[in-house]
């Protein structure tokens, strides 16, 4: 029993691999996420599949036994997605999992992903990169998701929607107070509207801001914070140069200046380092 995971264009329908297309032709049937988006592509590309299957976020375990059942009674099968490579922020994984657990073969094809499409058109850092799935809603949450960032030595990589992607970037901005981190916001890859916007926090904020086209169409944002010093870290490393020469009065002054951080909190804090240090 084979089953193929076989990725699909992000955007522009040619780029379909040669071999996609051919395994695509040979199948017994097909899982796709949402049949008319899927029924274009195979169209485009003449391709007639006998069965095609639905498998999406509603899914059960009654579907995935359906597609096993299936398996043993035909040789091949296979499942695509919207756009890109199949289980990438997408109800896959359950599918394939529960496959492997049958003992099905999984055969996976390379092809378009959105994830490494945007990442080496960034000019950010490639060597280390994680991938972080949708931004999150709330701002707490996107709290949290900046700090994963930060703390991340290499080049951070999420999807986000165009109701939210001026949010989220407004939000980011605030935490990044001093305009450290590296962005590129790549816009509707693949597609005629396709837009890289490369900058800091502040630079990609005034872009979309002074062009609302900016703020349609799907979006792959990228972070690297490989020059990022964290405002902790800063601090404790002036105080370390510093701390002979001036009074913690004088030190909490002139790091405040310098960092824009309250004076009597850095009055504390320094109070405190310079007990542990006597």
């Amino acid at each position: 029993m084979n089953f193929y995971i076989i990725p699909t264009p992000i955007g522009n329908l040619e780029d379909l691999t040669l071999r996609s297309k051919n395994i695509l032709s040979s199948l017994d049937f097909l899982v796709v996420e949402n049949k008319n988006v899927s029924i274009k592509l195979l169209n485009k590309h003449s391709i007639n599949i006998k069965k095609i299957l639905i498998y999406n976020d509603n899914s059960s375990e009654k579907d995935r036994k359906k597609i096993l059942s299936l398996l043993k009674t035909s040789i091949y099968g296979g499942v695509i997605s919207d756009a890109g490579t199949p289980l990438i922020s997408d109800p896959g994984f359950k599918l394939v999992r529960y496959l492997l657990e049958n003992n099905v073969n999984i055969i996976s094809l390379p092809g378009a992903n959105s994830i490494t499409t945007a990442l080496v058109g960034s000019g950010l850092p490639t060597n280390k990169f994680q991938f972080l799935g949708f931004a999150p809603k709330q701002k707490d949450a996107i709290k949290n998701l900046f700090k994963k960032i930060i703390s991340f030595d290499g080049t951070s990589i999420f999807f986000e929607s165009p109701l939210r992607v001026h949010k989220t970037l407004i939000i980011l901005k605030a935490l990044d107070k001093k305009l450290k981190l590296e962005v590129c916001l790549a816009k509707e890859l693949t597609k005629i509207n396709e837009k890289f916007i490369r900058g800091n926090l502040s630079y990609v904020v005034e872009a979309i801001q002074s062009d609302p086209t900016l703020q349609k169409g799907e979006f792959v944002l990228l972070i690297s914070a490989q020059n990022f010093e964290d405002e902790e870290t800063e601090v404790e490393e002036l105080y370390e140069k510093l701390r002979k020469h001036l009074s913690v009065k004088d030190l909490s002054l002139v790091i405040s200046t310098l960092t824009g951080i309250n004076k009597n909190q850095l009055y504390k804090k320094f109070l405190q380092l310079s007990k542990k240090s006597t």
